[in-house]
C-alpha cells in the first residue's frame, strides 16, 4: 500500500501517527462546515444534540458553547479522535455538558436521553448502510427532531454537481428511514461545494 492511499484510509478511521496528522489537518479545515451545519440546525439552549464522526472534536466545542441545559452526545469509532476531541473539549465534559463515546454507528442503541437535534459532517459515507443506521438514529430522536448531513467532498475534479449527487443520495437514505420535509441546501466552500441535506422525523 503506498504512502498516499494509507493516508487517505485515515479519513475513515484515524488511526496511529497518520490518524494524528489526518486528525489535525480536518481540525484546521473543519471550522467553516461544521460552523455552516450548526447554523442549519437552529441549535437551542436546552437542545440534546447528538453527532455522529466526530472527529477531533470542533462541533463538539462550538455546540457546546450554545447548550446550557442540554446535552452533546458524540460517537465516533477511531480511539485517535476520541483522544483529540476529549482534549479539546476538556472543560466542557467536566461540567456535564458533553458526553464522548467510542464506538460505530450501527452501535447505536435506544436510550432514556432523547435528541432534539442530530448531526453528522463527512460520516455517513463510510457507514455500511445507511437507511438502517438512520432509522436506529430516529428511535433516539425526539419527535419533530431534526438531522442535519453534512457533505463536503474533496476529491480531485470534485464540482458543484458532484456534490448535489451525493445530497440525492443522502436525500434518498433519509426517505427510505421514514424522515420527513427533507431539504437541500448546497454552499461554495474551499476546496469544493459543501452539501447539507436536513430531515424531521414527525
Amino acid at each position: 500500500m503506498g504512502i498516499l492511499k494509507k493516508f487517505s484510509l485515515q479519513f475513515g478511521k484515524p488511526e496511529g501517527i497518520f490518524g494524528s496528522i489526518a486528525g489535525n489537518l480536518m481540525a484546521s479545515t473543519a471550522v467553516e462546515k461544521n460552523k455552516w451545519t450548526i447554523s442549519l440546525l437552529n441549535i437551542q439552549r436546552t437542545d440534546n444534540v447528538l453527532e455522529i464522526g466526530f472527529g477531533p472534536g470542533i462541533a463538539t466545542k462550538l455546540i457546546s458553547k450554545l447548550i446550557h441545559g442540554g446535552h452533546y452526545v458524540g460517537i465516533d469509532y477511531s480511539t485517535v479522535m476520541f483522544r483529540q476531541a476529549k482534549k479539546r473539549n476538556i472543560k466542557a465534559i467536566q461540567e456535564g455538558k458533553v458526553t464522548l463515546k467510542l464506538g460505530e454507528v450501527s452501535s447505536i442503541s435506544p436510550s432514556e436521553l432523547k435528541f432534539d437535534k442530530v448531526l453528522s459532517v463527512n460520516s455517513i459515507i463510510f457507514w455500511k448502510d445507511p437507511v438502517k443506521a438512520l432509522k436506529k438514529i430516529r428511535q433516539i430522536m425526539k419527535p419533530n427532531g431534526l438531522i442535519a448531513l453534512t457533505m463536503l467532498p474533496y476529491m480531485k475534479g470534485a464540482t458543484e454537481e458532484t456534490s448535489q449527487k451525493l445530497g440525492d443520495d443522502i436525500a434518498r437514505y433519509l426517505k427510505e428511514a421514514g424522515f420527513s420535509q427533507i431539504k437541500t441546501t448546497i454552499k461554495e466552500m474551499n476546496p469544493n461545494a459543501a452539501v447539507c441535506v436536513l430531515g424531521v422525523n414527525e
